[in-house]
């Protein structure tokens, strides 16, 4: 009877710790960002300013949003066995397919199923095709991060590719 009453108060510590640390992270989450300092107004409580050139302002300030919840999704076929070369010509040439995609975006995830015989080889495969959309397309993938997976249902050879990309927006700046 003491055996089953240890368990149990084993149990509820980890359940207490579990949700401990739940709590942690839904309160990091839910942080404010720092507030941003007031700018100084010139001629109010300073010396004579010196006169600086000051930037022309820019009517949108740039401001990224996140990365957008819904992929654009690329399936196509390569050789498991081709050299690091051929795969990066055959990714460069299946994706420029969807360039209208593509064109001026930046991926910041991209999930990649690879199926090549076993999971290890579809996993490998998949992280091939990552390297090779990265040196083929620098300013669309250098920086996304990536996931590699194996697809047990595609024939050997085949990609299928999610990639989600940076959503940015464009609002006015709070001098225009």
């Amino acid at each position: 009877m003491s055996g089953r009453r240890g368990s149990v108060t084993l149990l509820a510590g980890w359940l207490f710790a579990d949700l401990l640390l739940g709590l942690t992270i839904i309160m990091l989450g839910a942080q404010a960002p720092p507030p941003v300092p007031a700018k100084p107004v010139a001629g109010k409580g300073t010396a004579t300013p010196s006169p600086s050139p000051s930037p022309s302002p820019s009517p949108c300030a740039r401001q990224i949003t996140g990365v957008s919840a819904k992929p654009v999704k690329v399936s196509f076929r390569v050789s498991p066995g081709a050299s690091d070369a051929e795969m990066i010509a055959r990714v460069k040439r299946e994706l420029r397919k969807h360039k209208k995609h593509l064109a001026g975006r930046h991926a910041g995830m991209v999930l990649t199923f690879g199926a090549n015989g076993g999971a290890g080889d579809g996993v490998h495969l998949a992280t091939r095709v990552n390297a090779a959309a990265r040196k083929g397309f620098p300013g669309i993938f250098q920086t996304a991060a990536t996931r590699n997976f194996h697809d047990l249902a595609a024939p050997s050879g085949s990609i299928s590719m999610e990639i989600y990309f940076v959503s940015d927006s464009c609002s006015p700046t709070p001098e225009s």
